[in-house]
């Protein structure tokens, strides 16, 4: 049971759940309206400022990117080192931008809130995998 719950839990927190084929568009639209919800109370609560939320805005759009790259380019080695890197970019990136805020003692809800607006990015910027593509197989 945890090792289901982890593995669920990875999965959400690197996006994935928008791009898995096997959840319904249903369900893919009541997560993008619960990170929105998430996201507006957040900054009801303690706005960020513009040119925050563009950073982490184009954060969602460099993971979009990366993620591009690594299934067209890079998904034949996954141990390789531009697998990897790729991997590691929109983390760093984000990491960055949390820690950006630390100046002001408070990280947390500024991260919070950072983490909703990347999240919203990447499933604003990704319409098309709100499509259920299911493979099928043709007999010859």
């Amino acid at each position: 049971m945890l090792k289901y719950f982890s593995s669920y839990l990875l999965d959400i927190t690197m996006l994935e759940f928008w791009f898995d084929t096997t959840i319904s568009v249903t369900k893919k639209l009541m997560l993008f309206v619960l990170i929105a919800l998430l996201t507006i109370a957040l900054y009801l609560n303690q706005p960020l400022d513009l040119a925050s939320i563009l950073m982490f805005t184009g954060t969602g759009i460099i993971f979009l990117i990366c993620r591009y790259m690594k299934l067209h380019f890079a998904q034949k080695n996954p141990t390789g080192l531009l697998y990897r890197l790729l991997t590691w970019i929109p983390v760093a990136l984000i990491l960055a931008l949390i820690l950006k805020n630390i100046q002001t003692g408070e990280i947390l809800l500024p991260g919070a809130q950072g983490i909703g607006f990347m999240a919203l990015a990447v499933c604003f910027f990704s319409p098309m995998s709100l499509l259920n593509r299911t493979k099928t197989t043709g007999s010859t």
